[in-house]
């Protein structure tokens, strides 16, 4: 199929989701102009993409047989839907790109160099991948490598950097599949400990990187790269609170198409948006049907639980046990293990314990957030490593011990957020 063709079925997926909003059988239509475009884009998988979306699927399916055997009913239209709503956010959160790129002007700026250019490549690098995720780091590796080599530091100090935007994020895929797995936690309050998390994380790397960044140029911090950002945050928790009824996943999919149409119309560039429907969402064939696969595999897990009572090493949640889940998980990360397949397979055990939705959503976050970072196969890594030829592995030892020490950090915050919660 062409990129066309793909590029509008998704687009068109995203815009009937919202509209489901006012008309609740188009939610369905979204659900399948979603699996058509994974369909279609079939061939296109790479590898290990494919691989890990059939194991999904194999296992969810095998699970959701189980219990039709043990007389459960089947849950069709979840099948359909699975994920919908994330996956609408993230098509959504892809056209921040057009409006969030470096200006012309910004380009001609000499770039701050020593501790002042760490400390701009840090801040600015982390509010702007904040908002458009994976093309930021590209971005600000670009600028870099005009004054510098990308090298193996460089790349650890950019992937770690971006990487704990997850921690309280609203527009990162993180946050958002977290959501779906734990619909009634608080954005408010998992962001109140996450923000923190994330200018505690800027602080180590700063720290760790201000003797090697002493003579290098950093990317410059533009004020455009903060009030994005900023105000996207503001406009999600402000509408959450005024309509709780709609899901944050979907007040980002309505808020972030208004802004970017809005702001390319205003600019006079609404060609644009054509050409990002069909060469950017057009490629998103790897994300969207690992998403959709992990629906299928956590709603088949979970109707298996339903009939098979799941073992679990402890039988209740807290600061201890949220430790070692995400030690486990950054365990399973490090060792190529893809972060959706770890969340998907602890989410449906960890929910028996009927836990503190708060604190089983900031572990997801962490879980998700550092563990992409030391997967030498993950998304991140293996972009560093298709532009600036360096070993996913070789990042990903590199990140080992900062990763480290984050998690220290994070298990500390648990225990802190027990203690006021």
């Amino acid at each position: 199929m062409s990129n066309q063709f793909r590029g509008y079925s998704l687009a068109a997926g995203t815009f009937f989701s919202v509209l489901a909003l006012a008309f609740q059988p188009l939610y369905i239509v979204a659900g399948l102009l979603l699996w058509l475009f994974a369909f279609c884009s079939f061939k296109l998988l790479a590898r290990r993409a494919l691989v890990q979306s059939m194991v999904l699927i194999g296992v969810g399916l095998a699970g959701l047989s189980y219990s039709l055997l043990e007389g459960a009913s089947a849950p069709l239209y979840r099948l359909i839907n699975s994920n919908t709503q994330l996956l609408a956010m993230l098509t959504a959160v892809s056209f921040l790109s057009l409006i969030a790129t470096p200006s012309k002007h910004s380009k001609k700026r000499h770039p701050p160099a020593g501790k002042k250019g760490l400390i701009s490549t840090l801040i600015s690098g982390h509010f702007f991948s904040a908002i458009i995720n994976m093309s930021a780091i590209l971005i600000i590796a670009e600028k870099l490598s005009e004054r510098r080599t990308i090298d193996t530091r460089t790349a650890s100090l950019l992937t770690i950097n971006f990487a704990v935007c997850a921690l309280w994020s609203p527009f990162f895929a993180a946050m958002a599949y977290t959501l779906s797995l734990v619909p009634n936690m608080s954005l408010l309050a998992v962001m109140s400990v996450g923000a923190p998390m994330g200018l505690i994380s800027l602080a180590m790397l700063y720290w760790l990187n201000q003797a090697p960044e002493s003579q290098m140029t950093g990317y410059p911090l533009k004020g455009r790269n903060l009030v994005l950002p900023t105000l996207l945050a503001i406009t999600v928790i402000v509408a959450h609170e005024i309509w709780p009824t709609i899901s944050i996943t979907q007040i980002i999919a309505i808020s972030a198409p208004v802004l970017v149409i809005t702001v390319l119309l205003y600019e006079g560039r609404p060609q644009q948006l054509h050409s990002h429907i069909v060469n950017r969402l057009a490629k998103m064939h790897n994300e969207i049907t690992l998403f959709l696969a992990a629906g299928v595999f956590a709603i088949g897990l979970g109707e298996f639980f339903k009939v098979v009572p799941p073992w679990l090493p402890f039988s209740h949640y807290g600061p201890l046990e949220a430790s070692l889940t995400l030690g486990f998980c950054l365990v399973a990360g490090r060792l190529g293990v893809h972060v959706i397949m770890i969340m998907a397979v602890i989410a449906p055990l960890l929910l028996t314990l009927e836990p503190d939705p708060n604190l089983l959503a900031m572990t997801f976050l962490s879980a998700w957030g550092l563990g992409s970072s030391i997967n030498p196969v993950s998304g991140t890594l293996l972009a560093m490593q298709g532009n600036y030829h360096i070993s996913g592995s070789q990042i990903a030892r590199a990140n080992t011990l900062p990763v480290a020490g984050l998690y220290t950090i994070n298990c500390v915050s648990y225990y802190i957020y027990a203690v006021f919660s």
